[in-house]
């Protein structure tokens, strides 16, 4: 029995043999599938998915380096300008120094002078004692002790004796004199002198606080001045690496437009609308002044809105209640607008920018790559305005790829203005005539079925 049941079960292993082995090469021929890069499925395969995640990836690669190099100029500017601040202050700091090492001089002068001063009245008093000294020697070598006595008693009469006297007391009295007058020069000297050399130590405290004052500054100076040098290395790898991303990404430009990631033409952007007002104005001649720059295609609210062609969105705002009223000044960029969606797409080489207004919804955001016919958000009513419609601007930018646009950045008008501006910036007249080149403003109903 057991026999049997072996038996069965390594017949069921042998037939089931060539079942596994096929399994295991359909596993094999999924994980080489598996190994494909977007890019190969892109390529070789024209897989469009493929070629919008490189897309998107792409765009977001883009965004965030773009962002990268926007945070990385703002760090440079300020260290450039803390850079100059600093050495602004230390320049002015020198002014400074100068000013309290010639008053510092000056004072050393002074004091020089005065010690010349004092020492030279220094060697009056020496001189005036050693001359009283030496008088009084020799007074006790003619006259003994009592010599003076002597001298005035061998008179030969009272006045004689007066006038000896009074000759003697003069002397001593002169010698007093001078000697007192040369201490309080000497005095009067040495305070001056007192006085400069603490005013000399208060400048020399000031001078060498002002001297490392300025070293911190100069340091400081220093390492912002190698922070924008190390911040400009930074930018000048991130640029290069933005440049790279556009170049691989335009070696791809055919094969995108090819399986439809750029468009070969515009589609609809407001399915079963009706056109309620067009470019240039409300009303003829434009006597009212009031300049209409779009297409106003009227439709339910909630209606889709999708991408007249692929493309990459700019900007997208909403927060406007809906309904507006007319007047409303709610939106932006664009005031009165409502809630907005900017694009830029190319479409046959050539770039475009389109505005949407007045949106009910808005489905997308900053930086979403979006396929033709992708929707964008829904009609509405928000801003100025009086019933639901989407208003549509377009823009001519220019011939290229559409990642050299985005890179250099975005204008609400794409440089071309409002109003009367808008007018005189248009591509064509009326009549279809080329009037200007790009960037100019586009009557969108010659281009949006």
């Amino acid at each position: 029995m057991i026999f049997k049941k072996t038996l069965c079960i390594l017949l069921a292993c042998f037939l089931c043999m060539p079942i596994f082995a096929d399994t295991r090469f359909i596993l094999a021929e999924d994980d080489e599938e598996e190994e494909k890069s977007d890019y190969e499925k892109c390529v070789v395969d024209k897989d469009r998915a493929a070629c919008s995640a490189i897309a998107q990836n792409t765009q977001n690669n883009i965004k965030e380096i773009e962002e990268q190099i926007a945070n990385a100029k703002a760090d440079h500017e300020k260290a450039t300008a803390l850079a100059r601040e600093y050495a602004q202050k230390a320049q002015s700091m020198q002014a400074q120094i100068d000013k309290l090492a010639k008053e510092i001089d000056e004072l050393k002068e002074k004091i020089t002078v005065l010690e010349v001063q004092i020492e030279q009245n220094e060697q009056k008093v020496d001189a005036l004692n050693s001359r009283v000294r030496s008088r009084m020697v020799q007074t006790q070598k003619t006259m003994h002790f009592n010599g003076y006595l002597e001298f005035i008693l061998g008179s030969k009469s009272f006045a004689d004796m007066l006038s000896r006297v009074y000759g003697v007391e003069a002397i001593v009295s002169k010698d007093q004199n001078d000697r007192v007058a040369l201490l309080d020069v000497i005095q009067q000297l040495s305070s001056d002198k007192a006085e400069l050399d603490e005013a000399k130590v208060t400048l020399d405290a000031n001078y060498q606080e002002i001297v490392a004052r300025q070293a911190e500054l100069l340091a400081m100076q220093e390492f912002y001045e190698e922070e924008e040098a190390r911040i400009q290395n930074e930018l000048d790898e991130m640029t290069e690496q933005r440049d790279n991303i556009y170049e691989s990404f335009e070696d791809l430009q055919s094969t995108l437009r090819e399986v439809g990631v750029t468009s070969a033409g515009f589609v609809a952007a407001v399915h079963n609308s009706t056109i309620v007002a067009t470019v240039w104005n409300y009303s003829p001649d434009f006597l009212d002044g009031r300049w209409h720059l779009g297409v106003d295609y009227a439709a339910g609210r909630g209606t889709e809105i999708h991408a007249p062609a692929s493309g990459i969105v700019i900007r997208a705002d909403d927060g406007c209640g809906d309904p507006g009223y007319l007047g409303s000044a709610c939106g932006y960029w664009i005031s009165g607008g409502g809630n907005q969606v900017y694009m830029m797409c190319e479409v046959n080489g050539k770039v475009y920018g389109i505005i949407f207004f007045h949106l009910n919804r808005v489905d997308v955001s900053y930086g979403d790559y979006l396929l033709q016919d992708d929707v964008i958000g829904t009609v509405g009513s928000s801003g100025s305005s009086t019933g639901p419609h989407c208003h549509i601007e377009m823009y001519y930018l220019g011939s290229g790829y559409l990642m050299d646009y985005v890179a250099m950045g975005w204008n609400a008008t794409f440089s071309v203005g409002r109003g009367a501006t808008a007018y005189n910036n248009r591509c064509y007249y009326d009549d279809g005539s080329f009037r200007q080149g790009a960037p100019c403003i586009l009557n969108p109903e010659w281009y949006l079925p």
